[in-house]
């Protein structure tokens, strides 16, 4: 086992390793500089701020100041909003995503996965084709479209909840369910599939055959290995909803983190650019790591034919 925690750990760091080389030059392939503008700037000043920020030397002079200050986690000066660091920006922006993406999950995965398996129980029955509509709607329908109905219908009309803003808890319930459709989605046909699967194992008839009773089945011998394949995709379904939330936070006006991204682009704004996407890859390249190695302790056969101990 330690071998392979290992293995996944060289992986993980080659990988990010090489998503900070190829998105800080394919950063600076985008035309313009940060200090270009509508309003035309002097060229001494603007040439006074590149050397300030040492964007007037080579490209891999920059590459190596870059790394030099990323491995003390400092993640540089914004270049467009004055006077403040991308590690604050980041610090100020990620709680709000962070809230709205964890409560989506848990209501996507807690109702995906009560679908799935009461789907699988009645096959071709009423759950499982109000499992199967649902599925279809979060796979098929965009989030912005959900959210945007959730708005109209849910806020304005019965004024049940609020349109838009951010400081309740009732301000993050709507974002929460657009989110969570697509989770939703992905868990409980998934879910259902991995639990129809079991449900045709010999061992669940040899369990019936012993006299279980049912619902010691479904929990014990169903639930318990068709549950595996969901650990599989939770990972990077945790990191990407967790950090793909910017479309949802500019419907509902949260202040996310989202915002500095999308806005980073368009600004040319090199370090918060690379700031947040260290920052989405980090937890994205963590979730997948931590997912190798859950699986690698709930079965051993995924490390030992790894070549792991």
């Amino acid at each position: 086992m330690l071998r392979y925690t290992f293995e996944r750990t060289i992986y993980m760091i080659v990988t990010l390793w090489v998503i900070i080389t190829l998105t800080f030059f394919l950063m600076h392939m985008i035309p313009g500089d940060p200090f270009t503008s509508e309003k035309r700037v002097p060229e001494q000043i603007r040439q006074n701020m590149l050397a300030k920020y040492h964007l007037d030397k080579p490209l891999i002079v920059q590459y190596g100041y870059y790394l030099r200050n990323l491995l003390h986690g400092d993640l540089g000066i914004s270049l467009k909003y004055l006077n403040r660091s991308v590690n604050d920006i980041i610090k100020a922006g990620f709680p709000p995503s962070f809230q709205i993406g964890m409560q989506s999950i848990i209501l996507g995965v807690s109702l995906g996965l009560v679908l799935g398996i009461v789907a699988a129980l009645n096959r071709n029955g009423f759950w499982d084709y109000i499992s199967m509509i649902l599925a279809i709607i979060g796979r098929s329908v965009p989030n912005f479209i959900i959210a945007t109905l959730l708005q109209f219908w849910i806020a304005s009309k019965l004024r049940w909840l609020p349109v838009s803003g951010w400081g309740t808890f009732a301000h993050t319930i709507l974002p929460s369910i657009a989110l969570s459709f697509a989770s939703l989605a992905i868990i409980s046909r998934l879910m259902r599939a991995s639990m129809l699967d079991v449900i045709g194992q010999d061992y669940i008839k040899t369990a019936k055959a012993k006299g279980l009773s049912s619902t010691e089945i479904i929990w014990r011998h169903m639930i318990r290995n068709a549950i595996l394949p969901i650990i599989t995709v939770l990972g990077p379904l945790i990191a990407g909803i967790v950090t793909g939330t910017f479309v949802i936070e500019k419907i509902f006006g949260i202040p996310g983190l989202g915002k500095y991204f999308v806005q980073s682009i368009y600004n040319n704004d090199y370090t918060m650019i690379l700031g947040t996407t260290i920052f989405y890859s980090t937890i994205l390249v963590l979730m997948v790591f931590f997912v190798d190695i859950t699986y690698g302790l709930i079965d051993p056969r995924i490390r030992l034919g790894k070549g792991g101990r």
